[in-house]
């Protein structure tokens, strides 16, 4: 999208001003603003559930890598390294936002997961990173897992890929493999401090919006 956005301003005589909210996975005001909607539904340090899942949108790994700075390859070292090298990859940057909330939550790291939903192609024809949510539904509750929740902090606002994709299909999912109840987390959406903090990272780029123009 916002390489669409660079090619018709590049077709303008006259070029406004553009700047782009840069990736916000580690920002205070969002973290607050999940980790606050989190802890309604499970509960402090997530008590009212046996596990967490922090579902991200998924990307086709091959997208990640090109986002390496070192030239490493995006695989499962990313869920735990976050450095000059990986920092812009998607999925180490959803690892640390993962571990972030973890930490403002005070969860167990055994009781939490990642994993990334909505893979656009047939399994097989592209690499996409893993693990697959809809099969850690399956996975969980087959390990015992009873009271599953499961939040996407990679949406700011509930669509069809939260509503349904996790709290439809993705629960019918976890209870025919055993489980006996799905928590959906809704995403930060409206709620009044994400607006706020929201807000913030648009001020934030007015400044830099307005030199370029000079």
């Amino acid at each position: 999208m916002l390489g669409a956005v660079y090619e018709r301003a590049a077709q303008m005589y006259c070029v406004p001003p553009i700047a782009a909210v840069q990736p916000f996975y580690d920002n205070s005001s969002f973290l607050e603003s999940q980790a606050g909607l989190i802890r309604e539904k499970v509960g402090p340090r997530g008590e009212d559930v046996d596990h967490i899942i922090f579902s991200f949108h998924g990307l086709p790994v091959s997208q990640c890598t090109s986002a390496h700075q070192d030239g490493s390859t995006c695989d499962g070292s990313c869920a735990c390294r976050f450095d000059e090298g990986n920092r812009n990859c998607y999925r180490a940057q959803c690892h640390e936002t993962a571990r972030l909330l973890a930490r403002e939550l005070y969860l167990d790291t055994d009781r939490c997961s990642v994993a990334f939903q909505s893979r656009l192609t047939l399994r097989g024809t592209v690499e996409w990173i893993r693990p697959y949510t809809d099969e850690s539904f399956e996975s969980l509750a087959k390990h015992g897992v009873k009271r599953l929740a499961v939040v996407a902090p990679s949406f700011t606002a509930d669509c069809i890929e939260t509503l349904e994709e996790l709290g439809i299909t993705g629960r019918q999912q976890f209870l025919e493999a055993g489980g006996e109840e799905l928590v959906v987390v809704p995403c930060v959406n409206a709620s009044a401090p994400w607006i706020t903090g929201l807000a913030q990272l648009v001020r934030d780029q007015v400044p830099r919006a307005m030199n370029l123009s000079f």
